[in-house]
């Protein structure tokens, strides 16, 4: 999919940002994407699919960078079992988003991680376009086959 999206006229720029847990703030990915016009579902305004994709793809980044910090050992991959995806406010394209993400709760030893995010726009983010919460799940080892 990243080959796919990365041209001109879907995903022109693509910057992360990942902020660690200090006794103040959560833990928090923040990520700029700019799209061209070559994603949209009418005229000027992004598919829905694709912001619960970058919902989805922010979400997983902070807990792959969370566990990776905290240092959670397992070897399974994660994947989203659940994501649930609400929307505002469209997306004008061209334009530049910036979705963020964090971790809610983890439960079972790291293998259940609830993770919330945000699709923000405008100049300084005060445009909330879409939300989503969404529930991560390690894959038993054993059998996990791919």
């Amino acid at each position: 999919m990243g080959g796919t999206w990365n041209t001109p006229e879907t995903i022109a720029h693509l910057l992360s940002f990942y902020r660690s847990e200090s006794a103040h703030d959560r833990a928090e990915v923040r990520r700029f994407y700019t799209f061209g016009s070559g994603l949209n579902a009418h005229p000027d305004l992004l598919h829905g699919g694709v912001i619960a994709c970058v919902l989805d793809s922010t979400m997983g980044n902070v807990v792959g960078l969370t566990f990776q910090e905290m240092r959670v050992r397992g070897g399974a991959s994660m994947f989203t079992a659940q994501l649930n995806t609400k929307y505002e406010k469209p997306v004008p394209t061209p334009g530049t988003v910036m979705a963020r993400a964090w971790v809610k709760k983890v439960e079972d030893g790291g293998r259940k991680v609830w993770v919330e995010g945000v699709v923000e726009s405008g100049t300084s983010g005060e445009i909330c376009n879409a939300r989503a919460e969404g529930l991560w799940i390690r894959a038993n080892p054993k059998k996990e086959k791919l």
